[in-house]
């Protein structure tokens, strides 16, 4: 993945605050359910096409090389992992804190958006980066959860 010019949260920061104002538009517009599906396929698109982009940053893609992207997440205190691992053909990352969805929260984005905005990206990553990486996470944060707790799986 090329280095950005502003950090990750600073980038989805900026980026919440357009996509706020679309789907307040969208939803006068078109109902919130089809603004939120509009939003739900570009999330998507973009998340699949960044770990297109990470991928082609190595190589060969493999899981210790996806783990790396953990970092890149992290930076600036994005997020705070309590414990991240690599054992065989899995990577699990247990994050107990998550700036993305207190920042969309104070930012007064409805909680349809900010649950969007912080979950829906990671698995298209993870395919984009991979075809061979799965993820399961069962519960996250922005639902109330106590983590996020990660599983990649590379098979």
């Amino acid at each position: 993945m090329k280095e950005q010019p502003v950090s990750q949260i600073s980038r989805r920061l900026i980026e919440a605050e357009l996509y706020g104002e679309l789907y307040a538009t969208m939803s006068e517009q078109f109902g919130k359910e089809k603004a939120l599906q509009v939003i739900t396929v570009n999330l998507q698109k973009s998340a699949r096409k960044a770990g297109q982009s990470f991928a082609a940053s190595v190589d060969t893609p493999n899981l210790k090389h996806f783990a790396t992207v953990v970092e890149i997440w992290k930076k600036d205190d994005a997020i705070e992992v309590a414990d991240s691992s690599i054992e065989g053909s899995e990577l699990t990352v247990k994050v107990v804190r998550c700036r993305y969805q207190e920042s969309y929260r104070e930012m007064g984005l409805p909680e349809e958006l900010c649950t969007l905005l912080s979950c829906s990206r990671d698995e298209p990553f993870a395919k984009g980066y991979s075809e061979n990486l799965s993820m399961v996470r069962e519960t996250t944060l922005a639902e109330g959860g106590d983590c996020c707790p990660f599983k990649f799986i590379w098979g």
